[in-house]
């Protein structure tokens, strides 16, 4: 039975990301911690990495499915420390009007305890009530604590625990003051990425201290102890690996860093090799590149540093012209076309496979979770597959695009547009995919990429 509890919060800019790395930090000086988030979210993640030194795993239900979200959890899980499980937005935000997706959901799934983060900046007595019908609206979610954010004092603090402890019968934990020294910066899409983050190990550390000086991290161990026995999951999935070595590029750097662990894990049970790369720092794919992956991120921050690297782009545009499998999500569609075009109106130029141009915008395009449907075959699948994945950018593309191959609806929604554009071996979409749910995409795209391989065409010619 894995120990383990999952940290909730009332709603979206509670705190409850500060509130999971303090945590984080402190605990992991003291047992062994295994970060884990809900929903699709990649800045978060990279976070816990960094607070506890450990890859974060994504838990999300609407990609993953329960059979899968259960068997990752397990598979990653710490056998002896404690798995600590951030949430996404308010406990019980699911898709559209349900709870469908939600924290709470996954919570129950995984039957973990859970400590809800309420922001007390201005509440009094009223706090019970906020409380209570948290722990009430869903008997089956087990909110087993609460923690306290920007709390104006220590006066402050005892007045809130009192009303909860005495009113709704459940322990408080602790508090977080408001301080502006363990905040984080923020942006569009949220955080500031780690890797972009000031003085981010100064900022954990002086969390970390926080959090022990105003936290009793012993009673959110003793409360972890109530996670509940699971039904049992089949065994870990199986990936057979293909006969041929295959290597894989991964483009890896502050612009493009949207990549889910346990996904790009599946390349390599599959049998691939990953080699990371970057298109703000190198000149061009490493050698023997036989497939290529470009993630989201942020190319529209560093459109001025992308466009400058003109080497690189020639050596993408040459290798993708030539037919070397590619895929491309989100940021990585938008290196690819021949602009980017910032808020203020500055045009970058970009690699230019794709005939059109990226333009920012200040408002949320299609953001959610979506569902595919596979019209023309592909590198990542066949006409008629259908998958799960999200979107959540702020760009559009301007021009006339190729053909595409998805058709994309809302889930829930008489609502739908066409995405995934093809060019030779590339295929490049503003649609997220977690591999670690479809496993057959990556079997198809490395299939891809062993057929292209130099050596395999000079095999099939002797046989000829």
């Amino acid at each position: 039975m894995a120990t383990g509890i999952v940290i909730a919060a009332t709603h979206s800019g509670a705190g409850k990301t500060t509130v999971t790395l303090g945590i984080l930090r402190a605990l992991s000086k003291r047992i062994e911690v295994e970060p884990f988030k809900v929903g699709p979210d990649y800045i978060d993640p990279a976070f816990h990495q960094y607070a506890c030194r450990k890859p974060s795993h994504n838990l999300d239900y609407y990609l993953l499915g329960e059979e899968k979200l259960r068997q990752l959890f397990f598979e990653k899980a710490s056998p002896s420390g404690l798995s600590v499980v951030e949430g996404v937005m308010g406990l019980y935000d699911g898709i559209n009007a349900t709870s469908d997706g939600s924290t709470a959901q996954v919570a129950k799934i995984l039957h973990l305890p859970v400590l809800l983060v309420v922001e007390a900046g201005s509440l009094g007595a009223s706090v019970s009530a906020m409380v209570l019908g948290y722990v009430h609206y869903d008997p089956h979610v087990h909110i087993a604590g609460v923690i306290f954010n920007r709390v104006g004092n220590a006066r402050h603090y005892e007045l809130l625990k009192c009303c909860v402890e005495r009113d709704v019968g459940i322990p408080v934990v602790g508090y977080l003051p408001v301080d502006l020294s363990i905040q984080f910066p923020e942006r569009h899409l949220g955080l500031v990425p780690s890797g972009e983050t000031e003085q981010l190990e100064e900022r954990l550390e002086r969390l970390s201290s926080q959090v022990e000086r105003t936290v009793d991290l012993d009673a959110i161990l003793q409360i972890a102890q109530q996670a509940g026995r699971i039904t049992s999951v089949s065994s870990t999935p199986s990936f057979i690996p293909l006969p041929t070595d295959l290597t894989i590029a991964i483009a890896s750097d502050n612009a493009f860093n949207f990549y889910y662990p346990d996904g790009l894990e599946v390349f390599q049970r599959c049998g691939a090799r990953l080699l990371s790369f970057s298109p703000l720092h190198d000149t061009a794919l490493p050698p023997g590149t036989d497939g290529l992956i470009l993630g989201g991120g942020f190319p529209e921050v560093f459109a001025r540093e992308l466009s400058e690297k003109v080497t690189m782009k020639h050596s993408l545009r040459r290798a993708i012209q030539d037919g070397l499998p590619t895929y491309a999500e989100c940021g990585g569609l938008m290196y690819l076309t021949e602009e980017i075009i910032d808020s203020k109106g500055e045009s970058f130029p970009m690699v230019g496979v794709f005939p059109v141009r990226t333009r920012m915008g200040h408002q949320l395009d299609h953001f959610g979770y979506v569902e595919v449907q596979v019209t023309h075959d592909n590198v990542l699948s066949q006409e008629g597959a259908v998958f799960r994945g999200h979107e959540f950018h702020y760009s559009t593309l301007e021009g006339s695009l190729l053909p595409t191959c998805y058709r994309v609806q809302k889930p829930g929604r008489n609502e739908s547009w066409e995405s995934g554009w093809c060019y030779q071996n590339c295929l490049a979409s503003y649609v997220h995919l977690h591999f670690y749910a479809y496993p057959e995409l990556v079997i198809r795209f490395l299939e891809c990429c062993r057929k292209n391989k130099p050596d395999e065409g000079k095999k099939k010619g002797r046989k000829r």
